[in-house]
């Protein structure tokens, strides 16, 4: 895989572009869903689950932002709303600085066109019963972007766009392995000349080799046909290759944004530290492992702040559980949603020899955990 460097973004991932400039391609502001939870056919209807909560977030054109954390932290979610498969109960979607909510007929149809996605299982969002060509067929009749007699050979250049042969498209998709799969799942997302791409996990079912063709053939993608990524992923390794910048949810908020480099490399919230601690290095030897306690939970959500059951901060205190952080500025470019985060100023990490020793200590003193089991 290798490395990006994508455009800069001003402000952040929340915020409004500098007077006289063009609007985000994709924009979001106070996105917010819940969906009413059953107890079962025995059982008291149980608490609503608010999956969304006041997330807001922008993408430039040309841009890639990954959307990461736990499982059940409201990524897919977010990523439903930023198309318009469902409906947010607070919130706007602006796409091009349109508001998705207006639009209807003709103008869904364009919308439509213009924002695609790639689905976390290449195995279940293929229709096993079509060959691939159909499969690559139906949304150029369906947008009508090429004449019958031109299909062909646009399916033909699609398949060859992703690194699969032509003749690939008289066969099946049990046919193909999980890769391949995902390589038909991209070639029908291209096939309608989007701007938007929405890719939801896309290598989370792969193999780790397998993975990195992938990502590296939707850096390519990007680079020739200007697309935008939104990226919905769990795993930072990942992350850190593709994005340009990240926002990290948990529980339903986003709780720290910035770009990618600083991300990595100073992290603010104590979630994402925890997250970061938790990637594996091929480096050996003792280093900083940001641990947490407990799972996430929905349901044992507190008042105040969503992280705070399992905050090992050390400065918490009765506001953490009593009063919800805000996304604040902690330094140019990079918010956190947490009162006791202050703007730290931590050195870059020098690859001679690991962390920067301020850092270590910012880090030992939020975690209080070293990997060889000592006290930080």
């Amino acid at each position: 895989m290798t490395d990006r460097a994508g455009p800069a973004a001003a402000g952040g991932v929340a915020g409004a572009p500098p007077d006289g400039a063009a609007p985000p391609l994709l924009e979001a502001v106070g996105l917010a869903r819940t969906y009413a939870a059953s107890g079962g056919a025995f059982r008291r209807r149980g608490r609503p689950i608010h999956a969304v909560r006041d997330v807001s977030f922008r993408i430039e054109r040309g841009e890639t932002l990954a959307l990461v954390g736990e499982s059940g932290c409201g990524k897919s979610t977010t990523a439903r709303l930023a198309l318009g498969l469902e409906e947010p109960d607070r919130g706007t979607v602006r796409f091009g600085g349109r508001d998705l909510s207006s639009l209807a007929g003709a103008g869904l149809r364009a919308f439509r066109r213009r924002a695609q996605m790639v689905f976390q299982d290449p195995v279940g969002s293929l229709n096993h019963r079509l060959r691939v060509g159909d499969a690559l067929r139906e949304p150029l009749r369906v947008h009508g972007i090429v004449p019958r007699g031109e299909e062909s050979g646009r399916v033909a250049g699609l398949l060859r766009r992703v690194g699969l042969d032509p003749g690939d498209a008289r066969r099946y998709p049990h046919e193909f392995s999980g890769g391949q799969r995902q390589r038909i799942g991209i070639a029908r997302a291209l096939s309608v000349e989007p701007d938007l791409v929405v890719a939801d996990e896309p290598v989370s079912a792969l193999d780790v080799s397998v993975q990195a063709q992938i990502l590296n053939l939707l850096a390519d993608l990007q680079r020739d046909l200007g697309l935008t990524y939104l990226f919905i992923a769990h795993d930072l390794a990942v992350v850190r290759h593709v994005a340009d910048r990240v926002a990290v949810m948990y529980l339903g908020r986003i709780v720290e944004t910035g770009p990618a480099d600083e991300l990595f490399e100073r992290p603010l919230h104590p979630y994402t530290r925890a997250l970061l601690g938790a990637v594996p290095r091929p480096r050996p030897g003792p280093r900083v492992r940001a641990s947490v306690r407990g799972e996430a939970s929905a349901a044992g959500a507190t008042a105040g702040c969503p992280f705070e059951p399992r905050c090992r901060h050390p400065e918490r205190d009765a506001a953490c559980r009593r009063d919800v952080p805000d996304l604040a500025e902690k330094r140019p470019g990079a918010s956190a949603r947490c009162m006791k985060t202050p703007a730290w100023k931590v050195e870059l990490r020098d690859p001679a020899r690991g962390l920067a020793d301020d850092e270590q200590a910012v880090r030992g003193s939020a975690t209080g955990t070293r990997e060889d089991g000592g006290p930080a």
